[in-house]
């Protein structure tokens, strides 16, 4: 593990996590049971076949259900032996760039009613932890340093017709206010691009590392927009997971940074998995479109104050990541 973990915390715990069928969720239910937790995960649906990626095991449980369905969640929280002792909240509606474009009530309509569903009913059955996993775009300006988590918004938010954008920052002034009126400990990691095995490689997909994954595969050039400088982070999916477990059971800070001081250009993440796939490199620009803002990278001094994070290099991880998708993609295909 490039993560330094601990099992002593989570052995014997109930923990809800909801979308164990979604790209994030699987891997949290994974890691959940590998420290010793029994997990009720909760999904709408499984389309891509993740569940039947999970290794058997009689300390998971899991339930079909509308998350919008408030009855029905407190129902399945309620039928938890001996009580529920935390819940990872991973479940969000998001899509591609068009879709976010064109369904922005859909989105936040969607994402504010699910996350206030999971925090009343977290409050109602005496939850100790609540993870609402968050985002990096509720960082909407661009700084010159690294951004702190500071800048958020209680310093620096504006309206933008983006659902996504304004569900997570709902979800986040939702989490404060239930903190401060109920008690609550509701921990929010605040994520750069998040990338593994079982991520959404669907040929809609709005995610970069999956896109370039299908046109290098394709035997088609990757398309960058701009003129390619602009610099991003990519997290491995189980370091985030084991990042935020720890965030927990530190219980220091309620929102932290979660990313890589490995910043790359989308030429180098190009590259980089062309050679993780063992293939020539085919790149194009369209100079007439954005590349967005020239950087994004987290100040990561919170995460390390509380942690010893060692996350693994993008080169091991998109070989990882290769490695799954010619074991469960090539295979479907």
């Amino acid at each position: 593990m490039s993560t330094a973990t601990s099992t002593g915390h989570w052995a014997g715990r109930n923990v809800v996590v909801t979308g164990c069928a979604g790209f994030i969720g699987s891997h949290f239910v994974e890691g959940l049971l590998a420290r010793g937790a029994s997990v009720l995960g909760l999904y709408r649906r499984d389309n891509r076949r993740v569940l039947s990626q999970l290794a058997a095991d009689d300390r998971l449980r899991t339930v079909r259900l509308d998350l919008l369905d408030e009855a029905a969640v407190h129902e399945a929280v309620a039928g938890v032996p001996g009580g529920v002792d935390a819940v990872v909240h991973c479940a969000a509606l998001t899509g591609n760039l068009t879709y976010r474009r064109e369904h922005p009530a859909t989105i936040l309509d969607a994402n504010m009613r699910t996350v206030a569903v999971i925090l009343n009913c977290a409050r109602r059955h005496g939850v100790a932890d609540i993870v609402l996993l968050s985002s990096g775009e509720v960082y909407l300006h661009a700084t010159e340093h690294p951004t702190r988590e500071e800048d958020d918004f209680r310093t620096a938010m504006r309206y933008a017709p983006d659902g996504y954008y304004l569900s997570k920052n709902y979800a986040e002034i939702l989490a404060e206010t239930y903190a401060q009126e109920y008690g609550m400990r509701i921990f929010r990691p605040r994520l750069t691009s998040i990338y593994g095995p079982r991520d959404n490689f669907e040929p809609d997909t709005d995610r970069v590392v999956p896109q370039m994954f299908a046109k290098a595969l394709a035997g088609e050039a990757i398309e960058i927009w701009g003129d390619g400088s602009q610099t991003r982070t990519y997290l491995y999916v189980t370091d985030l997971v084991d990042a935020t477990l720890q965030m927990v059971e530190r219980n220091k800070h309620p929102v932290v940074n979660m990313g890589t001081p490995e910043a790359i250009s989308p030429v180098q993440l190009a590259r980089s998995i062309c050679a993780a796939l063992g293939l020539p490199e085919r790149i194009t620009f369209d100079r007439t479109r954005s590349g967005g803002r020239p950087n994004r990278t987290f100040d990561l001094s919170r995460l390390h104050e509380i942690i010893d994070f060692r996350p693994r290099t993008l080169q091991d991880g998109l070989r990882l990541t290769a490695d799954w998708y010619r074991e469960h993609r090539l295979q479907r295909a």
